[in-house]
């Protein structure tokens, strides 16, 4: 024997078609927005003065730098630019210093590079020049591309240096 139970749902019949949620976001094309709040999420990560080099990959094949510095570090940057020039430190000392104190991590095909101040303030306090038998490598292979006889100027890691070399060369193209 079987018991059937009969159930009724009550479904309300609709006049029209149901509102669809209006979205503030729109299509783009643009990536900026993006990749300015991934590397503002990276600098969270980060430890007080440090300065932050963080590579994009554009669709293009080109990469797309941000150069970034977490609290207090713009300033102590700057000083360190100021100390280096007065000490007459070079591109190539540059090199070796940010290359020594370099802490590289990768998130996905994004790769960033975090340079802790105070290590670099230590190198360069005291003048720290590098080898001498790079350096010499280094300006031959400036000669070689063509570039301006001898090596550049240090430079900088600091937001004042860095906007300043970055004019130059922009009004210089």
């Amino acid at each position: 024997m079987y018991a059937f139970i009969l159930l009724e749902l009550l479904v309300p019949v609709l006049a029209g078609p149901p509102a669809i949620a209006q979205s503030s976001l729109t299509a783009t094309r643009d990536r900026n927005p993006v990749e300015r709040a991934v590397v503002s999420g990276l600098l969270e990560a980060e430890e007080p003065e440090t300065l932050v080099r963080t590579d994009v990959p554009q669709p293009d094949g080109s990469v797309r730098l941000y150069a970034a510095w977490t609290a207090g570090g713009g300033p102590l940057a700057d000083h360190i630019d100021y100390l280096a020039l007065a000490r007459g430190l070079d591109a190539w000392s540059w090199i070796e210093i940010l290359t020594h104190c370099a802490r590289t991590t990768h998130r996905g095909r994004i790769e960033v590079r975090s340079h802790p101040l105070r290590q670099i303030l230590a190198d360069v306090e005291p003048g720290h020049r590098g080898s001498d038998e790079h350096r010499a490598n280094f300006a031959r292979m400036l000669a070689a591309n063509g570039a301006q006889a001898g090596i550049p100027a240090w430079a900088g890691v600091g937001p004042l240096l860095w906007h300043r070399t970055l004019e130059r060369h922009w009004r210089a193209r």
